[in-house]
């Protein structure tokens, strides 16, 4: 009853080879069949036509969104003009005069400005109040007298 011991990942190799890709490639007429369906969907319910597209042909909705875009004429590309990358002569890492981990808007000083702001309107509305009980004070008296005379 001697069994021979064996490693437990003998029968199941790896494959060292390079991993295949996972993505799908669309022809351009499943491309334009799956477009025409978003298109009709839209056009009979007012919309859905992606989520039908997805359900219909398994594509994800990102990549039909992306499609549509592409397909839409006059689109502008968000990087359209821009140069990818740093500007030459950059160096790499953060911009000069920002300390790492200091988020930009969160400054001391804009801390106090908005305190000041705040204490301000606080003021304000302290006013306005006073303001308003002081003219409710007079209109109670108003009343009571008004309504002794009945």
């Amino acid at each position: 009853m001697n069994k021979q011991a064996t490693p437990k990942s003998a029968g199941k190799r790896k494959s060292a080879g390079k991993r295949k890709s996972t993505g799908k490639r669309y022809s351009k007429t499943e491309r334009n069949k799956i477009l025409s369906h978003v298109e009709d969907v839209n056009g009979t319910r007012g919309r859905g036509g992606v989520a039908s597209a997805v359900r219909k042909f398994g594509v994800s909705a990102l990549t039909i969104n992306k499609w549509l875009q592409a397909a839409e004429p006059g689109a502008v590309s968000k990087s359209a003009g821009r140069p990818r990358g740093r500007p030459p002569g950059r160096p790499p890492g953060r911009p000069p005069g920002r300390p790492p981990g200091r988020p930009k808007s969160n400054t001391a000083s804009n801390t106090a400005s908005n305190t000041a702001k705040t204490l301000k309107q606080l003021a304000h509305l302290d006013g306005q109040i006073t303001k308003h009980e002081t003219g409710l004070i007079s209109l109670r008296k108003e009343f009571k007298r008004l309504k002794k005379l009945l």
